[in-house]
């Protein structure tokens, strides 16, 4: 019996340091491998999103760069503080040469915005209702910026297809600095 008992200590010894083997050097190597491999997803996970986040930033810049070019085209537009005048008397003609009569023009003081300001402009205007029309597309082909705030419309009780309108217009200029 002592040559099988020695068989068996040594089948015994084998197994034992297999197991011990598995348990001191290979399971911690598999835990680590499966760290690493979370890790790696991990960070192939921020990778893309850094990507995603790269090509919104090239996009976010075109589009800047598209803003800036129409933000220009709008301060373009925009007259000098000194050329409110000239685009009151713009109005005006533009009012006179579609037939309408102005009754009156009133300014409120100016108001300041974030880059430009505006002057309220009260106007009161008499005449057919198509030159009215005529008027209103001429003040949008105006190569300055105005707005039309507020409008009332009332028919003469004089003559059939006359209105009165009075008008709250604001016309844009450039911010003092």
């Amino acid at each position: 019996m002592k040559g099988s008992m020695r068989i068996l200590l040594a089948v015994l010894g084998v197994a034992v340091m297999v197991a011990v083997t598995v348990v001191v050097v290979i399971m911690p190597i598999r835990q680590r491998a499966a760290e690493d491999r979370a890790v790696i997803y991990q960070r192939h996970e921020e990778l893309v999103k850094l990507q995603q986040v790269t090509q919104r930033i090239s996009d976010l810049k075109s589009e800047i760069e598209r803003l800036e070019r129409s933000l220009k085209t709008f301060e373009a537009r925009l007259p000098e503080d000194r050329k409110c005048d000239e685009v009151l008397c713009e109005v005006w003609k533009i009012a006179e040469a579609n037939g309408l009569t102005p009754r009156s023009v009133r300014t409120s003081p100016a108001e300041t915005a974030a880059r430009y300001s505006f002057q309220p402009v009260t106007l009161t205007l008499e005449g057919k209702f198509d030159a009215f029309y005529e008027f209103l597309t001429g003040l949008e082909r105006m190569p300055r910026i105005t707005k039309v705030r507020q409008m009332q419309l009332a028919k003469t009780p004089r003559t059939e297809g006359e209105v009165q309108v009075d008008l709250l217009v604001d016309i844009f200029f450039e911010k003092k600095p």
